[in-house]
């Protein structure tokens, strides 16, 4: 990666930290922390706010209620869009009051009596407002978590957890990111166990049979989980399966750049299944940089380093708390379904490569030229 490409995205996350030795961390915070008294009764009831978690509870777990709340701040944005806009002629449509049941209006009417001034939305907010993202949504009902085995928090030794995004560059935009998931891991885990927990559709891609040096189909196996590199502060890690890995690979082809026009960058002692996150310097808000799978490229953002609570969960680490839903391709044929092939060379399709379903293919019929490659589409299943 060049520099200005490096500067460009690390503007994106904002300014990173200073460098944080974990383990210089760990050992000077968790005497302080362990050792701080807890708050006294009547402070500690002062500044709950179980009273406001449940009544937020008892509307969210009302339908209607929720479905009032929901068409309710539509509502409200759409007017407020149409404010800002001198040009539009466009007055906002009035919520029609005439099914609002008892419940309803009780709450309604509680919303309007909250005196404070910044609660209703003024006119000028419509300049920080966006239509929501693929990436805002999260289709994890809980957090997945690891088996109980793996990543246990033990009570006699403390131990820092560290929050982390991993982000993709966009496809229509390489220059821009969108993050993918986010996930939990202990200091004590290492950067290979980092690696293993983040979900990835380049995972589930399957092996290649080859004729001639020509793909000609995929093995029906489970997918490989070839080589794969994280740099982190000049230092590259590779994955140590092999004689001469990533890590190897990637140093040498810096060695081709011009001096001033890439990052300096050199082999890890360690490979990164070896390299445990107590043992590395990290900064908060800077995009570290991951290759996999060929040319599969993510960015790598650790968003908070703390001590473990007694709160936080006793085992299954590293977790997922997050996962961005990938786009899936509808079937050319039915456009209805998403497809699961994708048919390469055929010459009674409109498009080469072309994403169709089961059912559609299946119609087609076999194809009578060999040079049709059948190429299986990811299950997402591996991570998921």
């Amino acid at each position: 990666m060049n520099n200005t490409k490096a500067q460009y995205l690390e503007n994106q996350f904002g300014p990173p930290s200073e460098p944080i030795h974990i383990a210089d961390f760990i050992q000077s915070t968790s005497g302080t922390v362990r050792n701080f008294p807890e708050l006294p009764a009547d402070i500690a009831e002062q500044c709950s706010v179980a009273d406001i978690h449940d009544e937020l509870a008892a509307v969210g777990n009302d339908v209607r209620l929720m479905a009032h709340m929901i068409k309710c701040h539509d509502l409200e944005i759409a007017a407020l869009h149409m404010a800002a806009d001198r040009r539009s002629r466009r007055r906002p449509t009035p919520r029609d009051t005439s099914n609002d049941t008892p419940e309803i209006q009780a709450l309604q009417s509680q919303l309007d009596s909250i005196p404070l001034e910044s609660w209703k939305l003024l006119t000028n907010s419509a300049i920080f407002m966006r239509a929501v993202k693929n990436s805002d949504q999260n289709p994890l009902l809980e957090t997945k978590v690891t088996s109980a085995d793996d990543g246990r928090l033990s009570a006699d030794t403390t131990q820092a957890i560290l929050t982390f995004t991993v982000h993709n560059k966009l496809s229509w935009r390489q220059s821009h990111v969108s993050r993918a998931s986010s996930h939990v891991i202990l200091s004590s885990q290492t950067l290979g166990d980092l690696y293993e927990v983040i979900p990835c559709t380049s995972n589930e891609l399957t092996e290649e049979i080859l004729e001639d040096g020509r793909v000609t189909g995929y093995e029906n196996n489970a997918p490989t989980r070839p080589g794969c590199v994280m740099c982190i502060e000049g230092l590259a890690y590779g994955d140590g399966e092999s004689e001469v890995d990533y890590a190897d690979k990637l140093v040498e082809h810096l060695k081709t750049f011009p001096k001033d026009s890439a990052t300096p960058l050199s082999k890890a002692p360690t490979a990164m299944h070896d390299t445990p996150l107590s043992s590395l310097s990290l900064r908060i808000g800077e995009p570290y940089w991951l290759l996999h799978h060929g040319n599969c490229e993510h960015f790598i953002v650790f968003d908070q380093i703390r001590l473990q609570h007694p709160s936080d969960r006793p085992s299954g680490y590293p977790s997922t708390t997050q996962i961005t839903q990938p786009s899936l391709d509808n079937c050319r044929g039915c456009t209805k379904v998403p497809a699961v092939w994708s048919i390469v060379n055929d010459e009674r399709l409109g498009e080469s490569p072309c994403p169709m379903c089961a059912v559609c293919w299946n119609a087609m019929g076999d194809p009578k030229d060999g040079k049709v490659v059948v190429v299986p589409l990811p299950k997402y299943e591996l991570g998921w």
